[in-house]
Order: C-alpha cells, then structure tokens, then sequence
C-alpha cells in the first residue's frame, strides 16, 4: 500500500470500539421507529459530517411499519391451533382458508421480505445517513460501504435453546404445510365424494393438534426485549465511520488516495424491520446507483475473524449479490492474511441489506463474520441476544474488516 497515512493501527479498532459502545449504551433499545434510533441516526450524522465531505451529508427519512417483520408470528400460531381444531371437527374448507392465509403472511413477510401486509401495522419513521467523500478528478465509478444501525428483538429461541432453534422453524414451517395439504385433500374429499374419508379422522388432526408443541415455542419467538445490537450491527457502522475518516484524513493532508471513485459511506435504518431503510434509499436512488458504476460493500454482524465471509446470494438464498466482488474480497482478505471464503444466506438465516442493490442489479455483497448455518447454531452465540456486545467481538476481525474494505477501495480505485 503506496500511501503510509491509509495505515491502520490500534488506535483505529479502539475508536470503533469507542463509538459502538457510545451509542450502544446511549440510545439502548433503537428499535426502527423509535426516538432512541432516531437519536442515534442523528449521531451518526455528527461522525459522518466530520468524516465525509460535509455538505454531502444527509438524514432522509422514510416511513416503515416495523412491527410488520416479525409480530404476526403468536397470530399465526393461534391461527394453526384454530384450523387443526376445525379440522378435528370436520370443517375442512374454513381450515384450508386458515392455513393458506398463514402461509400467504408467512411467505411474503418473513421470507421474502416482500411488504404485502405492512399497512396492517402502525407506521413509524425510519432515517437512513449517508455521505460521501470526492474523488480528486472525474467520477467514474462509486463504491457504497455500508452497515446499519437499528437493533432486533430478542430471539428468544436464539437466547435461550440455540440449538434447537433451525428444529423449531422447521417444525413449524412444516406442521403448517401439513395442515394446509390435509385440510387441501379433505375440502376436495367433501366437494367431489360429500364426506372426509373416515379412516383419517380423529387421528389426523390430533397429529396436528399434537404438532402445537412445536409450534408454540413460536409464538414467543420474541418478546418486547431488544438487543444491545452491537455485533449486528453498531459495529459496522462504526467501522463505515472509521473507514471514512481514513480516506477524509488522507484528502484533508492533500494526498486524496481517490483517483476517479466516489466513497459514500450509509447507515441505513429498519435492517431489522425487513430491510425497509435500504429498500427505501435503492428507490430513492436507483437513477444515480445505476448511471454510475456502484459497488456495494455492506458488513453485517461480525464477530469471529476465523469466520470471514462474503455473500454472494442473499436473503434466505432468494436474491443473487455478486459473486466477482464476492471472490475480489475473499482474495484481498487472504492477501493481507486472513483466511476468508464465499457463503450463501441458507433459508431460515434471514438476509443482510446488500439484498436491495442485488435486486436493482447493483453489484454487492456483505462481509460478515458469524456462521450463517442456523443448523449449527450453539451456546455461546450472541447475535439477536441480549449478549450482544461489544466484549464479544474480536479486536482482529475489526482490524481485519478495515484492512479489508481499505484496500477493495484501492483496487477498485486503480481499475478505473
């Protein structure tokens, strides 16, 4: 690296560090929507003015209903005990309407993320921040270095049985298509034959009925507790924050490392509310993200250097990201010696924000360092708990996510 003053060293993993903690403990519980994330947006702001060029920055807010993402899950919970019972008693047709609504909400809402039934929930505002920081001549490309900064709910199934949390969604995804196939076969039993066939009644919806053990723990999937959310995601942010700093101290010494790409630096809010802030800046923006050349470098919960990663499919494996920017940052991770590979978002694991510029067909991608394999899922995770702070995260993979999104930087910068 030609330029000494882009060298990384503890004092910036220790203002990473500085500024998580900070708003972790200031604006506790920054649920999308909330004063406290509003707070923090504004905060945001005040490190981005001194770190970006400062007329570039700006808060633009947008409207959000957060409870949408995840608080229909106990409604969908009563709604199977409803339709087993009302298979029990012979009423096949009102069950099969039952179970195809709950598969409809579930569907749209937690696996695609899609905001079908959102106006059923009360709304908020969300604010995103972002800046950026000028090139020394023209403008050919622009490279997006993103984290986000509201906080999840608790899991409790994540907090408290780690382990047995993939067993129970899939239990529970799989009851549910149980009942919905039954109830399916039994309407058409009764239209085209006048009768459910006796031999599958009572002991067919009692397995249903039964099925509830599994499916209840769902129903408190979370409570009202919020995560400290420092590993996902204050940490990314801060570390957006630091990378800005290094390249704005840079221009500011008069040596602007930055030949022809624009670094624009974003916290996005409502991550944690199905990716509603990223999904509302791409709308916003989408012109301006697509007649300049835009690469997306987003970081979402990192913890663990061992366990560096980089996306190339996202949001419950449905979204393609990048997988050439994907490999590019696996091979500057391992240039600078860190052991690195290419992972996919598997079902169940949810998504990062890089999934909004993979659908506009942006090229992203998001570093993380956790597992993302819900089957292997074991004690000691803190990610969507009420331990997820900064104690937990590694001084090195901070080094290492710096290190990492300075020199892509780089060498994008050379390409162009």
């Amino acid at each position: 690296m030609a330029n000494s003053i882009l060298d990384i060293n503890e004092s910036h993993v220790q203002r990473v560090f500085d500024f998580t903690n900070e708003v972790v403990e200031k604006y506790a519980n920054r649920l999308a929507g909330t004063e406290a994330c509003r707070n923090a947006a504004s905060r945001i702001k005040e490190e981005f003015t001194k770190n970006c060029d400062a007329a570039s920055v700006r808060i633009e807010d947008f409207t959000v209903h957060p409870k949408s993402f995840l608080k229909y899950i106990p409604a969908l919970v009563v709604l199977y005990f409803i339709c087993s019972t009302l298979l029990y008693l012979q009423f096949p047709l009102p069950a099969l309407i039952g179970y195809s609504l709950g598969i409809l909400v579930f569907y749209c809402q937690f696996v695609r993320y899609w905001e079908t039934f959102d106006p059923l929930f009360p709304k908020a505002a969300g604010y995103n921040v972002f800046g950026s920081i000028e090139p020394e001549g023209e403008v050919r490309q622009q490279i997006i270095v993103s984290g986000h900064h509201d906080a999840a709910y608790v899991f409790q199934l994540i907090a408290h049985a780690p382990k047995y949390y993939a067993r129970f969604i899939t239990a529970g995804i799989a009851f549910l298509l149980l009942g919905f196939f039954v109830s399916l076969i039994e309407t058409a039993l009764v239209v085209f034959r006048g009768s459910v066939l006796e031999w599958t009644h009572p002991w067919l919806p009692l397995v249903l009925l039964v099925g509830a053990v599994f499916v209840l723990p769902l129903a408190f999937f979370t409570t009202r507790q919020v995560s400290p959310a420092a590993g996902d995601n204050m940490i990314a942010v801060a570390i957006t924050n630091e990378t800005a700093k290094l390249f704005h101290d840079a221009k500011q010494a008069g040596t602007n490392p930055l030949r022809h790409t624009r670094l624009m630096m974003a916290s996005f809010d409502a991550e944690e509310a199905g990716l509603r802030g990223a999904r509302a800046f791409c709308k916003k923006h989408r012109p301006e993200l697509l007649h300049t050349k835009t690469y997306v470098l987003n970081i979402d919960t990192l913890y663990k250097v061992k366990d560096l990663n980089f996306l190339h499919r996202d949001l419950n494996n449905s979204v393609k990201l990048s997988h050439e920017m994907a490999q590019e940052c696996v091979d500057v991770a391992k240039s600078l010696g860190y052991v690195a590979r290419i992972s996919s978002m598997p079902f169940g694991a949810g998504s990062t924000d890089a999934a909004e510029f993979g659908k506009i067909g942006v090229e992203a991608t998001n570093m993380a360092a956790i597992s993302f394999d819900i089957s292997k899922f074991s004690e000691g995770l803190v990610y969507h708990t009420p331990n997820d702070l900064t104690k937990y995260i590694e001084p090195e993979v901070v080094k290492a996510a710096l290190k990492i999104a300075r020199d892509y930087i780089l060498k994008k910068d050379g390409e162009s």
